[in-house]
């Protein structure tokens, strides 16, 4: 019995939580300059979307569910770009340092799923309709970064982001073979850009 009072004393606390909360919805979007580390490729630049939903549970704290789009990979030295597409869900926590001015800074644990070895990416295979592009298929990811949230909505922010999961499974033409036998590879991210958020709060 305590048990169960314990419980409802909880859902309670945390149904009134969310109820005075500031809820959002919105969109982002910027710039992705990747590499992957332990190979010899170089940066690439590419793009990345997303939308998301936003509860601001104080000035200090806001949590920010994602999902998106994310072009990952770099370039050979011989100039081709080698491209890792993915579908990402995120969960980004505000911490507001400043929240007058609407300074925050973010961390952002996340996982990455390769569109190409998906129903998604059948389009894109030459050969064999499911062989892929060998890049792992789940990328698991933290972000930290740095932003700026205005009161109007609009936000800018700076995140560096980094894979935890070894990218290839498997040989990869680009890699020196002794690098690779050697080391794993990891996606390294830096994304810059920006966002808008539509309130969904009533205004009291």
């Amino acid at each position: 019995m305590k048990t169960l009072l314990f419980i409802l004393a909880i859902t309670c606390v945390i149904n009134l939580s969310f109820s005075q909360s500031e809820k959002g919805i919105g969109i982002r979007a910027g710039a992705n300059i990747s590499t992957l580390t332990n190979s010899d490729l170089d940066a690439k630049t590419n793009v990345y979307l997303g939308v998301f939903y936003q509860v601001r549970f104080s000035e200090l704290y806001a949590l920010q569910p994602e999902l998106g789009y994310s072009n990952q990979g770099g370039i050979t030295k011989g100039n081709n770009p080698v491209y890792i597409e993915y579908i990402t869900l995120g969960a980004t926590n505000k911490f507001f340092i400043a929240p007058a001015q609407g300074l925050y800074i973010s961390i952002t644990p996340g996982f990455d799923f390769d569109i190409d070895d998906t129903f998604f990416g059948i389009s894109n295979s030459d050969d064999n309709l499911f062989d892929g592009n060998d890049a792992t298929f789940i990328d698991f990811s933290i972000s930290f970064g740095l932003g700026f949230e205005l009161k109007n909505g609009l936000s800018f922010d700076a995140r560096y982001k980094q894979g935890l999961i070894d990218v290839y499974s498997d040989a990869f033409h680009s890699f020196d073979s002794e690098l690779y036998e050697a080391k794993n590879q990891f996606n390294a991210v830096f994304q810059i850009g920006i966002a808008y958020k539509f309130n969904l709060t009533k205004n009291k």
